[in-house]
C-alpha cells in the first residue's frame, strides 16, 4: 500500500510539474517571440547602415582627387575676444577637387580666376572667429565646413569634395 501511495504521489508531482511546464511556455513564448522580433529589427537596422556606409566609403575614390592649392595669403585680423590684444591668423588653404566630375574642368577654371574671391570668401569667414576658438581643432573643421559650402554655392557645383588647411598659425 505503500508503494502505490508513494507512486500516487510522484505521479502526481510529474502532472503538477508538466502543467507548470505547458504554463511557462504559453506565458513566456510570446513575450521571447517579441524580444526576438526585436532583435531581428535592430539587427536589420544595422546591417543598412553598415551597408549604407560601406558603399558611401566604396562610391568615391581617393585616387579621383585633385588639389587646387592657394598659397598662403596675407594675415586675417580675429575677432576681439574682449582683450586688448590684436590676433591674426596666416593660412594656406587647399581645394580638393573630384576629377571625374562633369563640370571638373569649368570649376577648375574657375577657381584659377577666382583666387582673390576665394580669397575674401575665407577671410568673411574666419574674421567671426576669436583666437581661442581658432586654435580649437573643432572649431577649425566648422570653417572648413563652412567654408566648403561657400564655395560650393558660389561656384554652383558638387565638384568641390573638400577643403584642407595648412601653415594654420594664429598669433
Amino acid at each position: 500500500m505503500r508503494k502505490n501511495l508513494i507512486t500516487v504521489i510522484i505521479l502526481a508531482i510529474c502532472i503538477i510539474n508538466l502543467v507548470f511546464n505547458i504554463l511557462l511556455v504559453f506565458v513566456f513564448m510570446p513575450s521571447a517571440n517579441k524580444t526576438n522580433k526585436l532583435i531581428t529589427d535592430i539587427a536589420e537596422v544595422l546591417d543598412l547602415e553598415i551597408a549604407s556606409q560601406s558603399s558611401d566609403s566604396s562610391g568615391f575614390d581617393v585616387s579621383n582627387l585633385a588639389a587646387f592649392e592657394l598659397e598662403q595669403g596675407n594675415p586675417i585680423n580675429l575677432a576681439s575676444d574682449g582683450s586688448d590684444k590684436i590676433h591674426a591668423l596666416q593660412y594656406g588653404i587647399t581645394i580638393n577637387l573630384d576629377s571625374t566630375a562633369g563640370d571638373y574642368q569649368k570649376v577648375s577654371e574657375t577657381l584659377q580666376a577666382s583666387t582673390s574671391l576665394i580669397y575674401d570668401m575665407t577671410r568673411d569667414i574666419i574674421a567671426n572667429y576669436t583666437y581661442d576658438q581658432v586654435i580649437d581643432v573643432e572649431v577649425q573643421r566648422q570653417i572648413k565646413e563652412q567654408i566648403l559650402q561657400k564655395l560650393k554655392e558660389t561656384f554652383n557645383t558638387e565638384c568641390i569634395y573638400s577643403v584642407s588647411f595648412y601653415n594654420w598659425v594664429a598669433q
